[in-house]
């Protein structure tokens, strides 16, 4: 009785130390899958001459279009600040 006690309760350890395991190596998959999808869609959003890489000047208007973007988080974060603290002011 003991005995099945042990083993079952070790068979369950083993079970739930397995599943974040499994879940870890989904979650790479996953990533690998976003992460190639990203660059096809970078790729055809940028990618003029449409030979599957990016020259320098491509590269260059990706980079301008990252600066702009992070320009407006920052300025949307900026204003979010201001009127969170407008609204403690009162």
């Amino acid at each position: 009785m003991v005995r099945n006690l042990i083993v079952t309760g070790l068979v369950a350890l083993a079970g739930a130390m397995a599943v974040p395991a499994l879940r870890a190596a989904d979650s790479k998959e996953d990533a690998a899958e976003r992460r190639a999808r990203r660059e096809a869609e970078m790729l055809k959003k940028y990618d003029a001459n449409h030979d599957g890489k990016l020259e320098p000047d491509e590269k260059a208007v990706r980079k301008a279009d990252r600066a702009k973007a992070k320009a407006e988080r920052e300025a949307k974060k900026h204003e979010r600040a201001e009127r969170e603290a407008e609204e403690e002011s009162k």
